[in-house]
Formats: C-alpha cells, sequence, structure tokens
C-alpha cells in the first residue's frame, strides 16, 4: 500500500513539475490536487521541518552557548578535505558516507595532516525530482534538509562523525542555498499552500496579462525577456530593476522567469512569476518576506548542520541574496551597491553559526573588488578570487604576472588573506574560469564546457588544468614523463595556495590524479577514485587516474610533507606583506609574516624552463637564516635556481 502511494505521488509530482518547469508546455491538470498530494509532498518540504528543528534551540540555553563574535576556527584555519557524492566513484551499494567510514577514510585523510572534511551535496536535488541525471547539477541544486538517497540516513552519518572524531577530524558541510532546486517547497509554493508563497521570491501574475508572457510551447522557456519585464513592471505586476541587474556580485546570471498555469489548493488557477539564480530551474528563497519562511528554513538548516550534525564549519551560498533589493540611484545616476539583503543574511546566520561553534565559509565566487565589503558582514571565510583564476592563467601561459598583479590589487584593496578559503579545482561549475576559456584548446573546451549551461563556467579540475599547460591532447592518456610533468605543474598549484594564509581545502583528484577519459562523455567532470570504477552511481564516466601510472602511485606523501610545513609554520594565521619583483618573468614571489614572528617566503616557477634568479627583497635580504621549509637546509647560495614547474617555501628568521 505504501508504495502504491507513493508510486501515486510521484506521478503527480511529475505533473506538477511539468506545469512549473519553464522548459516544458504547461499540461493541463484539472481540478484541485488531492489532499494526499499535498500532505506527502509537505512531508518532504523543508519548511514542515523547520518547527522541529527550530525547537531544539527555542527555550533553551543553546543560544548563549559561544559569543556570537567569536571566531571557532580563529587558532588554525587549517586544511580541509572535500568530497561530494556527485563527484565521487564508488559501488553506490551503500551510501557514501557508509563507503567513506568502511574504507577508513578518516584515519587516511588525518595522517595527511587535515584539520576536517567537508562533505557537500548529501540533500536530495531538484535534478533528480525533475529525473535528471546529477551531471546536470552536480548536486548542487539541493532542495531538502534531510541526507539523499546517495548520502545515507542520518545513523550512517553519525558513523561517518564518529570515525572522524576518533582520527581527531573535524566535520563540516553546507547549508540549504539560497537558490533552491526545484522540489516539494517550491510544488507547494506555486500551489499556494499557506505561507509557502512566501518562502520564494516570486509573485503572481493577473489572468488578464497572460497574454503578455511566455506561453510555453515546445522550445520556448518561460525566461522574460527585458521588454516583457518593463511591461510587467509599468502594470505594477513586477518590481522595478534590482541592484543585481545591474551587476552580478557572484557571476552567476539571474532573472524573472514564469510558471505555466498551475491549479492551487483553492482551486484557483495561477501564474507565478519567479526570481531565478544562475539557471532558470533554480527559485531563489525570499530572505526579506514579512512571513519569515525563508529565514526560518535557514535558520533550521543551520541547526541541523552545526549543531545535530556537528559540523564546525558550514557552507553558505547566499549569491542570490546579493543586490536582491530594488536599486537606489544616486545624486550622479550611479546604482549604490548596498548587496542587500545579503548582507544582512550573512551576518545574522555567521552570527548564529558562532553560537552554535561552527565557523562560516562562503560558498560564492565574488569577485575581489566586493570583498573589502562583504568581509565586513562576518562570516569567517570567503571564496578566494583573489589567486583564482589568475594562478591558473599563469600556468598556462607560463608567465607569473597574472599572479602577481591580483596579488597586489588584493593587498591594495585591504583583503585580509586569512579569511580567504582557497579551493584546488575539484570539476564542479566555475564561472570564474570563462575568461581562461580564451587560452584552452577547442577540444578541451568541447570536454568541459555544457553547451545547454555556458553561463556556469567550464568544470576543470587542477589536474586537467595541468594537463593543458603542460600540452597535453584532450582525451588523450599520458605517458610516464607527461604524467612527471603535469604532477608537477598540480604540485605547484597546490603549494601556492597551500603556503599563503587562510584555509586550505582539496579534493580526491588531487590525490589520485584523475582526468577526464573518453570523447563520448562532454562536459562532464572528472571524478574521485574512492573504488576502480568505471562509472559512479549516478552513471558519470570515473575518468582515467594519471598518478597510477606514477612509481610513487598517489600524491599522499607529497601532500603530508606540505601540510606538516604548512602548520609547523602556522601560515594559515600569518598576514602577506609583499609580493616582489623577479628577474624571471615566470617567477612569483609572496613574503608573509607568521605569528610567531619571521617571514615565510614562497618562489613559484610557472614556466617548463628551468629558471635562475637572485631574490632581492628586504626580508631576505635582512634574514640572519633562510630555511627551506620542507627539507630544513640552510639555504647560503645567492642565486636560487627553480626546476620547470618547481617551487620552494623558505622560512625566514
Amino acid at each position: 500500500m505504501k508504495d502504491l502511494l507513493f508510486r501515486f505521488c510521484t506521478f503527480f509530482c511529475t505533473l506538477l513539475l511539468l506545469s512549473c518547469t519553464p522548459r516544458h508546455p504547461a499540461p493541463d491538470i484539472p481540478g484541485r490536487p488531492g489532499p494526499a498530494y499535498v500532505q506527502w509532498l509537505e512531508e518532504q518540504a523543508c519548511l514542515r521541518k523547520t518547527s522541529d528543528l527550530t525547537a531544539v534551540v527555542s527555550g533553551s540555553m543553546l543560544s548563549w552557548k559561544h559569543p556570537a563574535r567569536q571566531f571557532p576556527l580563529s587558532e588554525n584555519a587549517g586544511a580541509w578535505f572535500r568530497a561530494s557524492p556527485a563527484l565521487s566513484a564508488w559501488s553506490g551499494k551503500i551510501p557514501l558516507t557508509a563507503a567513506m567510514t568502511r574504507k577508513r577514510m578518516a584515519d587516511r585523510l588525518a595522517s595527511l595532516g587535515v584539520s576536517g572534511v567537508v562533505l557537500t551535496g548529501l540533500a536530495d536535488t531538484g535534478d533528480e525530482w525533475a529525473g535528471l541525471s546529477p551531471a546536470s547539477g552536480l548536486g548542487e541544486d539541493s532542495t531538502s534538509l534531510s541526507l539523499g538517497r546517495l548520502a545515507g540516513k542520518e545513523d550512517e552519518y553519525a558513523a561517518w562523525t564518529a570515525s572522524l572524531n576518533g582520527a581527531g577530524l573535524l566535520a563540516g558541510g553546507e547549508l540549504l542555498p539560497s537558490f533552491t532546486g526545484m522540489g516539494p517547497d517550491f510544488f507547494l509554493s506555486v500551489r499556494a499552500v499557506r505561507d509557502y508563497p512566501g518562502l520564494y521570491a516570486m509573485t503572481e501574475i493577473s489572468p488578464d496579462l497572460w497574454s503578455l508572457l511566455p506561453s510555453l510551447k515546445e522550445k520556448e522557456t518561460g525566461l522574460l525577456s527585458t521588454r516583457t519585464q518593463k511591461e510587467l513592471e509599468t502594470r505594477g505586476e513586477l518590481p522595478s530593476a534590482f541592484e543585481q541587474d545591474f551587476f552580478m556580485p557572484d557571476l552567476l546570471p539571474g532573472g524573472w522567469a514564469v510558471t505555466g498555469p498551475v491549479p492551487g489548493v483553492d482551486g484557483v488557477t495561477r501564474r507565478w512569476a519567479y526570481r531565478w539564480h544562475g539557471s532558470f530551474n533554480r527559485p531563489v528563497l525570499h530572505w526579506d518576506d514579512p512571513s519569515g519562511a525563508a529565514r526560518r528554513v535557514m535558520e533550521a538548516s543551520l541547526i541541523l548542520q552545526a549543531g545535530l550534525r556537528h559540523q564546525a564549519l558550514a557552507g553558505i551560498r547566499a549569491g542570490a541574496w546579493l543586490g536582491l533589493d530594488t536599486a537606489f540611484t544616486d545624486a550622479d545616476g550611479s546604482i549604490e551597491q548596498t548587496m542587500e539583503p545579503g548582507f544582512s543574511a550573512l551576518r545574522d546566520l555567521s552570527r548564529n553559526a558562532h553560537r552554535y561553534g561552527s565557523a562560516v565559509f562562503v560558498q560564492d565566487i565574488v569577485p575581489m573588488e566586493r570583498l573589502p565589503l562583504l568581509m565586513k558582514c562576518g562570516a569567517d571565510f570567503f571564496f578566494d578570487s583573489v589567486l583564482s583564476p589568475a594562478l591558473e592563467t599563469s600556468l598556462i601561459t607560463e608567465d607569473a604576472s597574472p599572479v602577481r598583479d591580483s596579488l597586489r590589487r588584493a593587498m591594495t584593496l585591504g583583503i585580509d588573506q586569512r579569511r580567504l578559503w582557497r579551493l584546488s579545482p575539484d570539476g564542479l561549475p566555475r564561472p570564474d574560469f570563462i575568461p581562461l576559456l580564451s587560452l584552452v584548446p577547442d577540444l578541451w573546451k568541447t570536454m568541459l564546457v555544457r553547451r545547454d549551461a555556458p553561463a556556469e563556467g567550464p568544470r576543470l579540475n587542477a589536474v586537467s588544468i595541468a594537463a593543458m599547460a603542460c600540452g597535453l591532447a584532450p582525451g588523450s592518456l599520458p605517458d610516464a614523463e607527461m604524467t612527471s610533468a603535469m604532477r608537477e605543474a598540480h604540485e605547484l598549484s597546490l603549494a601556492a595556495r597551500i603556503f599563503l594564509p587562510g584555509l586550505f581545502m582539496f579534493s580526491g583528484t588531487d590525490l589520485d590524479g584523475t582526468l577526464p577519459e573518453g570523447k563520448n562523455w562532454p562536459s562532464t567532470p572528472p571524478l574521485w577514485q574512492l573504488d576502480s570504477l568505471p562509472a559512479s552511481p549516478q552513471g558519470l564516466p570515473s575518468g582515467f587516474r594519471a598518478y597510477s601510472r606514477l612509481s610513487e602511485t598517489d600524491m599522499d606523501s607529497r601532500m603530508k610533507a606540505m601540510l606538516a610545513a604548512r602548520n609547523a609554520s602556522r601560515i594559515s594565521c600569518g598576514s602577506l606583506v609583499e609580493v616582489p619583483s623577479c628577474d624571471s618573468k615566470a617567477v612569483f614571489i609572496t613574503v608573509c609574516s607568521l605569528p610567531q614572528g619571521g617571514f615565510l617566503a614562497f618562489f613559484g616557477n610557472a614556466s617548463q624552463k628551468e629558471a635562475t634568479f637572485s631574490p632581492r627583497f628586504s626580508a631576505w635580504n635582512d634574514a640572519s637564516e633562510r630555511i627551506d621549509l620542507l627539507s630544513g637546509h640552510r639555504i647560503s647560495e645567492a642565486n636560487m635556481t627553480l626546476f620547470p614547474r618547481g617551487w620552494r617555501a623558505v622560512l625566514l628568521q
């Protein structure tokens, strides 16, 4: 009976999805939705779960357990490992959390010297509700507070957390994003169920204006044109332009789209205009709605992650809220950029995260010119848009100027490097990498960029970038010599991030050197090989483990040495003080002051040729001792030579 009810509800859910997703024509769904169907949807919905989760804190002392302004990871940001079901290849017979526990991944990662593990993409997604492969959204379009099928049940997650605790590691995760996938909450919103319409940034369009809207016939989307938006603004059906209509803070597109006619629980058929971000099937939560629905959902998500799942590091994607407010024009005609309500949302969520003992990292990729303002919101870490994509550009062009210029610009802007989280590219779409495409061979573009969603950016991992920099033909397998060259370039990109202040994050593809494999799988990311399988549980190709060709079968030993040196120097708490010039065009140098005194100088050679130069900067000249951080050897020579794609980290005392 339960199985029959599930099939019945799933069938109606699919019909509803077709009626409110602008990719398809809207089918005629007569009559009101049945109460059993609405009840089943509510059981899956985030808003329904909020009262149970907020009750954990309400009326207790948990709100005052920690100071709201305390920085939980202030002593050592450390290094974190990041994994996701959609970016991992394993049998799928057991959930990812159970598979990682069974393979004793916590012990392996602890031996490398990481501080913790961040698991992302664990919830049900809009793609799954639409019957699509996670190849589309890669698990980033979450629709639920509960763990998804591939992530496991709460007891399996608890067992994974226990294995982390046993290894001395912290757990990390992510909150529901500000722009969710299309799932139960959105379906209930367009059905006008109680206060669900207040959950999303949407507005009902009067029936007498439906003739202005897209008909949603075959091949016609529900995206509203600028002309239609202006007409609806004039008629008072849409607000005037938002701040983010003039500047996109997180590099992703956004706008208005409309649903097809949807019968409500009250028998009234409506068409809704809703705000989307990144993709038209990612509706935006309405933080400012007076019902407080979105705030309740986000607070519940925070309590679940930081409190019940004991995550010391929580990721937030608030990009859809940055500038989601009616634009205000100054006297000189310029648009004031307040980044509200995103700024206030990040401030409130960060304060409460600190109360529950968790630090917050903002996942949105925001240009570094906007970081100084955004850093005032109280969140702990922000995506490193200083090194990315400057470092990748330098590797491909063999010119260190982009890295030097970007770091110097960040110093001029007053960006605190300690509050950046530096991610080694792991295969998720990266809109900040779009400028790189002019440097990428056409065949690589075909493999790494989705034709139906170019705005989300290429799906690059650090190994693919190293392969491009070394001239590997796309789709071909590297020989031993090419693999060694790729590994050197890859290690340089890791070391450049490791030996700067802030939080460092890497993924499984950094350990096994995974490359995309096969021309029949365009624009799919290479996956971390948790198991040696030809495909992931979702059917995505697993890729090629390049480092298996080397005598050293993985990057564990090198990563362990780099992280040990990083932890010993306490560079994560240091301060970038200088980016010196260099005789060699391909060499970049960074100088950071350390908390215990002295300096750490990092030298990186972006070229495939050996580079010899004379360091000339005050910290180097004034040092009484110069010690190679990895080997412990003293450096006395006046000149320094770096091998092709080589690097050195030097302690200056």
